[in-house]
This record gives structure tokens, sequence and C-alpha cells, in this order.
């Protein structure tokens, strides 16, 4: 059980929203309704961004000398990059792109872990954040969620920095968050895990079902902040705009993992998980997790399919088969295309309902505008 009480969100929440970096704001979320509803306003929801300036250099900071892991959870360090970025960006949001702010610790996605005792590193040529291994781990308490803890009041006040210098121009967008079972992975080691799977499964349940409450207890909470101040909308890691609880569900090291253990370790976690959400949409991660379809799609709550192929997997046309198959189970879909012409042959094939294609970054409004031109008369 989650220690939090789940927020309603009032019927008219968003119904005067306004993001003023967002031009056409109401058609764009009149289609992304349709989109959730698995139908459509005539062509897909597309996602399509005009690649702005260089950010001018920022001014010299007194924490401009601390290592990054310092710097992840001072709320001045969110207040001044949020409205720095919001001040200077001219970016053009096209389509049904919005601009959004949010706060990252430990790249975002290794914040399950922290919050359940973890440290951290950069990497110092990549700044991809890695979860340093605790041996014996379960050895230790389970992670609870627990609002007077340093770390969370601490993320917490990012938050809130970010909510005070946004000021009406972005969403803001709630905790980006990894899934349980791989979070365990980097807190015991993919290998470890491994072992722990045949050797230990009991331990791996107890601590995924843990990791889970924790995040969804984390989230709400952060949640019930948001709304508080006006906001509510989610858009995961890849941008897509809810207006609601969202998180792109995933598993990661699901690609190591047969039918039965997809069952048996994640399922739960996808289950529960899927069951608080407003909204949600499996971060397929790998063309080998289609064979996990069937099970994804028992899932009453899921929403949809995040379509993440590797490279070695080829472009999305030659896969027009799988998502005629997610469609068939009634998910709806977002697919990504290196060009606008491939783009326009996945509308023309699969229909605009239900379908939300990103677009490769244009150098022009004006192309921008002739692509989802395209993509409309396509369908």
């Amino acid at each position: 059980m989650t220690h939090l009480t789940k927020a309603p969100i009032h019927p008219d929440h968003f119904k005067n929203h306004r993001l003023l970096l967002k031009e056409n704001e109401a058609d764009a979320r009149a289609r992304l309704r349709a989109f959730w509803a698995n139908s459509s306003l005539g062509r897909p929801a597309v996602l399509a961004n005009v690649r702005g300036q260089v950010l001018p250099p920022a001014p010299p900071h007194p924490w401009d000398d601390l290592p990054a892991e310092e710097r992840d959870w001072l709320p001045e360090v969110a207040a001044f990059g949020t409205d720095w970025w919001l001040s200077h960006a001219t970016e053009k949001y096209m389509g049904e792109s919005m601009p959004r702010a949010g706060g990252g610790v430990a790249s975002c996605l290794g914040l399950p872990a922290v919050m359940a005792g973890a440290t951290y590193h950069y990497a110092k040529d990549t700044g991809t954040a890695w979860i340093d291994p605790i041996p014996d781990l379960y050895d230790h308490p389970l992670p609870k969620f627990d609002p007077a803890e340093t770390r969370t009041a601490q993320y917490r006040a990012c938050i809130q920095a970010i909510l005070d210098n946004v000021k009406g121009r972005a969403f803001v967008n709630p905790p980006i968050v990894l899934d349980p079972l791989t979070s365990l992975s980097l807190l015991r080691t993919p290998e470890q895990l491994c072992y722990d799977l045949v050797d230990r499964p009991d331990d791996v349940r107890r601590w995924t079902d843990a990791l889970t409450e924790l995040t969804i207890d984390l989230y709400e909470w952060i949640y019930q902040l948001l709304l508080k101040h006006g906001h509510g909308e989610s858009g995961a890691f890849f941008t897509l705009m809810t207006e609601g609880r969202m998180i792109a569900v995933q598993c990661d090291f699901a690609v190591m993992l047969s039918p039965a253990q997809f069952e048996e370790f994640v399922m739960p976690y996808l289950r529960r998980t899927t069951e608080y959400l407003d909204f949600s949409m499996y971060h397929l991660d790998g063309v080998c997790q289609m064979r996990f379809l069937d099970q994804l799609r028992s899932l009453p709550k899921l929403t949809g399919i995040q379509w993440n192929p590797q490279p070695q997997d080829g472009h999305p046309l030659q896969w027009i088969d799988a998502f005629r198959e997610i469609r068939k189970r009634k998910l709806v879909l977002a697919v990504g295309a290196e060009t606008v012409d491939e783009q326009v042959e996945l509308a023309r094939a699969l229909g605009p309902d239900g379908l939300t294609l990103f677009l490769p970054q244009f150098d022009t409004v004006q192309q921008a505008e002739l692509a989802i031109q395209r993509i409309q008369q396509a369908c």
C-alpha cells in the first residue's frame, strides 16, 4: 500500500491552461487528448521542433566549481537553470510539441535507486550518472518513501524552485524514473542480478515491490505539489504530453528475460503502476521486446507503446506489421523516424487514430509546417 492517497484532478483543471512559449496550444491540446483516447482529429499527433539559437554562456556562479553530484540537489541551481533556459531559448514548438521544464537527479532515471539509499557519480566523458552498487543490498531494510528524509526534501525543494521560476512559460514535468528491476540491476550490477533471479528470487521480488511503492509514493507527492501550483501535465522523457499522471513504464533489463521471467518479475510492477497512473506508455526498448506484446496487452490500464528500436533494428517502415499488431491490440503507438518521407509512409499505412509521430528537428518553421501538411494529406 502507498502512503499517499491519489489526489483527484478536477475536470476543469486544464481548461484554461496557457503555456506562453506555445502557439496554437488549444488545437495541440485537443489533438493530444484525441490521441490518448485512441482517436484523432484527422491526422496523427506530431512532435516537431524547430532548432533555436545556441544559448549564450551563463554568468559565473558560486556553484560552478562544485561536483555535478552536489549541484543536482541545490534549489538555486534548479531555479537559475529553469529561468535561464526559458528566457533565452528560441526553439519553436510545432504540432503537438510542448515546452516543458523539469529537474534531473542522477540523469533523472537514477532517482529511484538514489532514493533507496544509493550514491552515484557522473562519468567525465559522457556526463552519464552511474549508480554505485551496494554489495550487501539484501541485508538492508527495504526502502520506503519518507518525505522527511534529507534527499526527498532536497528533491522537492528543487521542484519548488522550478515551479517558482517557470512563470507560465512551460509545463513542469513530474519525476522521470527508471523501472524497479532495472534500478535493482544498478544496485546489484546486471551480472549479479542475473544470478539473483535464479538463486534469490524472493529477494528480487521483495526489492522490486518496495521500489515500485517508493516510486509511486514519490511521484504522487511531487504530483500533488504540481497540482497545487496549477500544473499537472506529464511528458515522461520523450516529451509526449498528457493532461494527468503519466510515466514511461519500461524494463530495460527485460532484454535478458524470458516471457516467463517477465511475467514473474516485471508484470507485477507494470500492473501496479499502470493502475495508479492516468495514462501510461511502455517504452519498448528494442524489437526483441515484441515477444512480451501479448503480456503487455493483458494490462487493462496500459495506454500504449512507444517504439524505440536499436540502431541495428532498421528503419521503422520495416516494422509495419509489428505496428499493426500493436494497433490491433487497441494500444496507442508513438513512433520516431529519421526522415519526413518515412513519417508520411507511416501515416499512410497506419492511419491517424491512436498514432503519434516524432519528427526530426527542422531548421525553419516552413519546413516543419510542410512536413505536418504532408502527413495530414497522407491520411
